[in-house]
């Protein structure tokens, strides 16, 4: 499945977080992806991003611009995180750090590690790298921490917190 329909499968729950860029900013959901290689090797934090997270499952896209910080030096467009909690098997995840070249190529690393019995009936996309993570629900935020390597071998670890806004 291409890359365009991973964005398709969040398209529709990233309309329902569009409410929350209107909210007061009275919450910050943040999050931190570390590229151990290739050419964007390095951290990047953002802040802001639109975060929102039910029964475990988070579902995130943080960008440059809605951060307030200006597209850097490595053209990063957007870092997303889904999370599905596996009730009692070892829960899922998808991160995606998307860069656009000088020369307008896209660029994407990213690991698809959601075993196909969270994914439902469709099986949405097989496996792409592999990797775990650890979700933790707390009585204001969900936050999850991922580690794992792309299909091309570049580690990527990182966290992501979801802020429930009031």
């Amino acid at each position: 499945m291409s890359h365009f329909a991973f964005h398709r499968m969040a398209a529709a729950t990233m309309l329902l977080l569009t409410a929350a860029l209107v909210a007061p900013a009275e919450a910050q959901s943040t999050i931190r992806v570390t590229i151990g290689g290739g050419s964007h090797a390095g951290t990047y934090e953002l802040k802001d991003g639109q975060c929102d997270a039910l029964d475990g499952s988070i579902i995130s896209m943080f960008t440059p611009g809605l951060a307030g910080v200006a597209a850097g030096p490595k053209h990063l467009e957007s870092i997303e995180v889904y999370t599905m909690p596996g009730n009692g098997k070892p829960d899922g995840f998808a991160v995606n750090a998307d860069f656009r070249a000088k020369s307008g190529q896209r660029i994407v690393y990213e690991i698809y590690a959601v075993p196909p019995e969270l994914q439902g009936p469709m099986r949405i996309k097989p496996f792409s790298g592999r990797g775990t993570v650890t979700i933790k629900k707390g009585e204001t935020s969900t936050s999850a921490t991922f580690r794992g390597q792309t299909k091309d071998g570049v580690r990527m670890d990182g966290s992501v917190e979801c802020v429930k806004r009031r």
